[in-house]
């Protein structure tokens, strides 16, 4: 009777436990890879470090790739232009001098007298070496003192501190007009009739002033003046 209850007991065991294995899940079984793909290696160690790593090496091999590149050369400095500079005026060649005691030279000698007077601006100290009626420009003044006003006002706007004289050249009036032809005609009828005038034309910083001379009881005076 126990024999028989053990084998009942035994055998109603083995059931329960067949029964169990039938129920439980079975374990999954391990996925081949497939055989076309080939198995990746394993990063390697400059692929795995932090990403914070990778800009600072970049960095530093851009610094040291411009440090051993050459530095450009400096663009050459160009010597700047020369400014120009104005010329001064060229006087013309001198006159020849005129020969000791001639007319020539005692006119030119009252023409330098006089012209350093104007461009100082002392008329009046010009009056002595005139004679009147006297022309100036267009205009003919019988007395001085009208005279030396209308000379002083036409200096002052012509800025004679600032003129040069270089040179006098004197000869008669006929070789003048042949030379430089004839005088403006709004100067009238300047040169009397029957008398010996000289021209004393002067070089003015490059421009001529013509005086007119003429013999008086005092010697040659400037009776007519133009520029």
């Amino acid at each position: 009777m126990r024999r028989w209850s053990l084998a009942l007991l035994l055998t109603t065991a083995s059931r329960v436990l067949a029964q169990e294995a039938e129920e439980a899940p079975a374990a999954p079984a391990p996925v081949a890879a497939p055989a076309d793909e080939p198995a990746q290696a394993p990063a390697p160690a400059a692929e795995q470090a932090p990403a914070a790593e990778k800009p600072s090496r970049r960095r530093r091999a851009r610094q040291e790739a411009a440090a051993e590149a050459p530095a450009p050369a400096a663009p050459a400095l160009q010597a700047p232009a020369p400014v120009p500079t104005a010329e001064a005026p060229t006087p013309a060649a001198p006159a020849p001098a005129p020969q000791p005691g001639s007319v020539q030279e005692e006119v030119r000698d009252e023409a330098r007298y006089l012209l350093s007077y104007l461009l100082t601006g002392d008329v009046r100290s010009t009056v002595p070496m005139l004679a009147f009626p006297f022309q100036l420009e267009e205009r003919t003044f019988d007395a001085p003192e009208s005279l030396v006003v209308t000379w002083v006002k036409q200096l002052r706007n012509k800025r004679t501190d600032l003129v040069t004289l270089y040179d006098i050249e004197v000869l008669p009036y006929a070789e003048l007009e042949k030379k430089y032809g004839k005088p403006p005609a709004r100067l009238g009828p300047i040169v009397p009739r029957g008398t010996e005038v000289y021209a004393a034309v002067a070089n003015l910083s490059g421009r001529a002033a013509v005086i007119l001379y003429r013999q008086t009881g005092e010697g040659w005076r400037a009776f007519a003046y133009t520029d």
